[in-house]
């Protein structure tokens, strides 16, 4: 696996000065930005008097200490202020299944091996950057969890005591970004988020009654024209009470960052990284990112 990793990457090197596309992302919930922080950006614009820009499509693999997660998704912008999109998020819970089952001593059962959300957003801009101005806009995401009511009910209720309300949420993201064309020296693509949010862990384990006040932050030098680097920073809920009858059994939600080495191309781009997660479960996280981009 590392050597086609590596085959692919100097692949892409090689043709990098021949082939050229532009940010954003779509981060791995969707939303045009960055890696897990959204922007005021959206993707893949249409062009002068088009009214609809093309779609793109975008995968995001996190692997890591058995709490993998993988995402596809879809967004498309329109007229000049618009952005929708979809994204599938599948997590693996195995290994959360069996720790709660071997910590309750085979009382307590969640019953899957996966969790599966739907992430659905759409995007307003507000205001396009200027010289001296960034791009501000406003994002709802509407987030299902098809999977998280029913472990909740094989686990008799428990997550109701932990401050777990519905399988649903809305998140409403208020973005900003803004491109410095030489900063030290490179060009800096800067986002800022503040969502405010009802979502544990993401809304992976569904989300509470009230909401709470979130802020992102990522960071990006493009060293050429086809590569860039950075790094991101994204805080969480962190309400989530302990697991009753289980003392000790953290379920604290960490801010979370990563590091990462993004390339651009005419109609794909990619990113890799390595993200601290925090505890996710009782198990501290560490996660190896890989994102793949097509632009039609």
């Amino acid at each position: 696996m590392k050597k086609v990793i590596l085959f692919l990457l100097l692949l892409m090197l090689f043709y990098s000065t021949y082939l050229y596309a532009g940010a954003p992302f779509m981060d791995f919930e969707g939303v045009g930005g960055a890696g897990i922080v959204p922007g005021a950006y959206r993707v893949n614009p249409p062009k002068e008097g088009e009214i609809f820009g093309r779609p793109s499509l975008s995968h995001w693999s996190l692997w890591g200490e058995g709490s993998n997660l993988y995402t596809h998704g879809i967004a498309i912008s329109f007229l000049k202020w618009f952005e929708v999109g979809y994204v599938i998020e599948t997590f693996d819970y195995a290994r959360i299944r069996r720790q709660v089952y071997k910590a309750s001593r085979g009382k307590l059962d969640p019953g899957y091996h996966y969790i599966w959300m739907h992430d659905f957003h759409f995007k307003t801009v507000l205001l396009h950057e200027t010289t001296y101005l960034p791009a501000f806009a406003i994002t709802l995401e509407y987030k299902l969890n098809e999977t998280i009511e029913d472990i909740d009910k094989k686990l008799k209720g428990a997550m109701d005591g932990l401050g777990y309300y519905g399988n649903d949420g809305i998140d409403f993201d208020f973005s900003i970004s803004k491109r410095i064309p030489k900063f030290v020296i490179f060009p800096l693509i800067i986002n800022a988020n503040m969502r405010l949010t009802k979502g544990h862990y993401l809304g992976l384990l569904g989300f509470g009654k009230d909401y709470h006040i979130n802020g992102e932050l990522s960071g990006a030098f493009q060293v050429t024209r086809n590569w860039a680097f950075g790094c991101e920073v994204r805080q969480q809920n962190d309400s989530f009470d302990h697991i009753p009858g289980l003392p000790g059994f953290t379920m604290r939600e960490n801010a979370f960052w990563d590091c990462f080495i993004a390339g651009f191309w005419r109609h794909i781009s990619f990113a890799v990284a390595f993200c601290r997660f925090g505890n996710v479960v009782n198990t501290e996280t560490d996660l190896f990112v890989f994102n793949f981009k097509y632009d039609f």
